[in-house]
C-alpha cells in the first residue's frame, strides 16, 4: 500500500523532509516504502533516500535523482527515461524492464543492478 504521507512529501519536492520520515520509519521496524506505479515525473528528489523502496511501474521520467539512495530499490518496469541518477546509488537495485532512453548514470554505483 502506498503511503500517503510519503507521496505528499516527495510532490512536494520536500526531500529533507521525506528523508526524516523514511528514517523514523526505520527506527520502528519498517524498511520499505511502496510507491508502485505512483507518478513522480519531472520532480527534483536529490539525495532522496529511496533504499528498499519499491518502485515498481513508476512514473519517474525526466526525474532528479542526483545522489539518491536507491540501494535494493525496485524498479521493474519503471520509467526512467531521461531521468538524472548521477551519483546515485543503485547497487542491488532491480531495474528489469524498466524504460531508460536518455536516462543519465554519470559516476552511479551500479554494482549488482539487475536488468541493465
Amino acid at each position: 500500500m502506498t503511503s500517503k504521507q510519503a507521496l505528499e512529501l516527495l510532490k512536494k519536492e520536500d526531500v529533507d523532509g521525506f528523508n526524516e520520515w523514511v528514517k523514523q520509519r526505520r527506527k520502528k521496524g519498517k524498511k520499505a516504502v511502496d510507491l508502485d506505479d505512483q507518478n513522480l515525473s519531472g520532480l527534483k528528489l536529490r539525495r532522496a533516500d529511496l533504499r528498499d523502496a519499491h518502485l515498481n511501474g513508476c512514473n519517474l521520467r525526466g526525474c532528479d535523482l542526483e545522489g539518491a539512495d536507491l540501494r535494493n530499490a525496485r524498479l521493474r518496469q519503471a520509467d526512467l527515461r531521461k531521468a538524472n541518477l548521477t551519483r546515485a546509488d543503485l547497487s542491488h537495485a532491480n531495474l528489469k524492464q524498466s524504460k531508460r532512453k536518455g536516462t543519465v548514470f554519470k559516476k552511479a554505483n551500479l554494482d549488482d543492478v539487475k536488468g541493465l
